[in-house]
């Protein structure tokens, strides 16, 4: 039996939401800023977290790493990629997903 609640839980889902700020990519050894476009829990209690990988970079990318920042500017999580977004493309929609739990 873990000694958090579900509304300790909740809140640290809440908290999440708000201060994850805006995302950046890796793209040709340079690194790009890309709004958030949603923040939202799902149905199984995951907190999923959604940006567009656009055009701010003209021609076909390789992303080869995928990052958030919360409203303070610091990192919160960087993964490892290789998406290759075609010049014909309109855009990457990534999505992280977490889990928040007692552990």
């Amino acid at each position: 039996m873990g000694l958090l609640t579900a509304a300790a839980i909740e809140g640290y889902k809440e908290y999440t939401r708000k201060t994850i700020a805006y995302a950046r990519y890796k793209a040709g050894g340079n690194y790009y800023n890309a709004k958030i476009s949603s923040v939202s829990v799902l149905q199984d209690g995951r907190l999923a977290v959604d940006f567009l990988i656009d055009h701010t970079v003209p021609g076909d990318i390789n992303v080869t790493e995928v990052q958030l920042y919360d409203t303070k500017n610091n990192l919160w999580l960087s993964k490892p990629e290789s998406l290759i977004r075609k010049d014909v493309q309109e855009g990457i929609l990534y999505r992280f997903t977490f889990i928040i739990q007692e552990g």
